[in-house]
């Protein structure tokens, strides 16, 4: 039997093995696919834009084209963002088109890109916010169909973790192989491939089982709180009171971006080249790896999980900082990602224990935007030149405000679960009328 054999057999085991437990015959297994081909594509993307626009040109050239990028791309995705949930919540019917429709249009961009990567103009922002929200309505899309294909006897977190795994595995095998066309033959051809690969993914959107387009029983989530704000700044009402495991969370994600961010300029600016940049990445990929291949199995209490997510990061930056060498920033960085993990878990169990299920779903697209645009903040904050020791500590510092933020919202809810067990049940009787 040739390589061509080989593989073929290979993929033909793996199918089978994810189609296990029910997976096929619930679509859980499509979609798992589905998952792994729009994250190839984002993974080459990524690659593309990184090659283009950090390692092609000098450090200080790089700092700024980044900062453009961000504020040319996140500045009306701030905007944007928060429009995708709701405008697919007014066609909860056609989730499967949705999912085909943004796959085909990151397809048309990833390959308009290609024709502009080399260049100087600003046509590659436009085009690059489009893949950045087109990505994102993905996301809100495949939020809304994964509660609907999970397995019998499978939680939704169990499934989440599922999926955020094949992400990881995605951008591990995709990525060098990024790196490899863009070193050969051009980024642009990297951007053409990630192009083919949207296209292939509109097979398995395709193939999703048709009760992924029921939409019985559903509302929108207007709020991700427990109670409306009335008071206070137009912008505070507009969010609602986010619960504190939404704070925690993307309070870490906002760790991670930053980390990212500033790591790799440091590593570059200190001569660690390509291969520093690669460990950097390859952490990144194993932590969060590793974070939901824990949390998965940790997810009893989420409360627990998302406060140990928390300090896990901080501990991690405050050690690195008191002991700061390439290794120990690395290692900060593979535990903030674990964090990472582990904390948006933690998050998915508790929208699932506290949020009604016919809002669940709106709700996971909401905290999904949170974390997206808090992961822009911290790597923008990334940007500004200082000291990594210093940088390590400011992480800590800002993980050690998290972690007394969340413990008193832990003693809170205790003290109300406690006054709610131990307040006496009043019976009412009906009132009679008077004689």
């Amino acid at each position: 039997m040739g390589v061509a054999g080989r593989l073929v057999g290979s993929v033909r085991r793996l199918r089978g093995r994810v189609r296990r437990g029910g997976a096929g015959e619930s679509g859980f297994a499509a979609m798992q696919e589905l998952v792994l081909v729009s994250s190839a594509g984002d993974a080459l993307i990524a690659v593309a834009l990184a090659g283009s626009q950090f390692f092609s040109v000098q450090p200080g050239e790089a700092r700024n084209k980044v900062a453009l990028y961000l504020l040319v791309t996140m500045a009306p995705f701030a905007l944007l963002a928060p429009l995708v949930g709701p405008t697919l919540d007014r066609f909860p019917s056609g989730r499967r088109v949705a999912l085909g429709v943004t796959l085909l249009a990151r397809g048309a961009l990833a390959w308009m890109l290609a024709g502009v990567i080399t260049g100087e103009g600003l046509v590659l922002y436009p085009e690059a916010l489009g893949l950045l929200v087109l990505s994102r309505a993905f996301g809100v899309a495949r939020n809304a169909v994964v509660p609907r294909v999970v397995p019998e006897g499978v939680t939704l977190v169990k499934a989440n973790s599922r999926l955020t795994l094949t992400t990881v595995a995605a951008g591990l095998a995709l990525a060098p192989l990024g790196y490899g066309i863009g070193n050969s033959l051009g980024y642009e051809w990297v951007l053409r491939a990630a192009a083919v690969i949207f296209v292939i993914g509109l097979f398995f959107a395709w193939v999703l089982p048709s009760h992924v387009d029921s939409s019985v029983g559903e509302r929108p989530a207007a709020l991700l709180g427990r109670a409306t704000v009335v008071g206070g700044s137009r912008f505070r009402r507009a969010l609602g009171e986010l619960p504190s495991a939404l704070r925690s969370a993307v309070a870490v994600r906002a760790l991670v971006g930053f980390l990212t961010i500033f790591l790799a300029f440091s590593f570059r600016e200190d001569g660690g080249g390509l291969f520093s940049i690669g460990l950097l990445g390859l952490g990144a990929s194993l932590g969060s790896g590793a974070g939901v291949f824990l949390g998965g199995r940790l997810n009893k209490r989420p409360e627990a999980l998302i406060f140990g997510a928390v300090m896990l990061a901080g501990v991690g930056c405050l050690a690195a900082a008191l002991l700061y060498m390439q290794a120990t920033a690395l290692g900060a960085a593979l535990l903030a990602c674990m964090a990472g993990s582990m904390g948006k878990l933690g998050l998915d169990a508790v929208i699932q224990r506290d949020v009604a299920e016919d809002t669940r779903n709106s709700a996971f697209a909401r905290s999904e935007t949170a974390m997206q645009l808090c992961w822009v903040l911290g790597g923008a904050v990334g940007l500004i030149p200082m000291p990594p020791w210093i940088a390590l500590l400011v992480g800590a510092a800002g993980m050690g405000v998290a972690l007394i933020a969340e413990t008193v919202s832990l003693r809170r809810v205790s003290r109300s679960d406690r006054a709610a067990r131990t307040a006496p049940m009043t019976v009412t009787s009906p009132t009679l009328p008077l004689a």
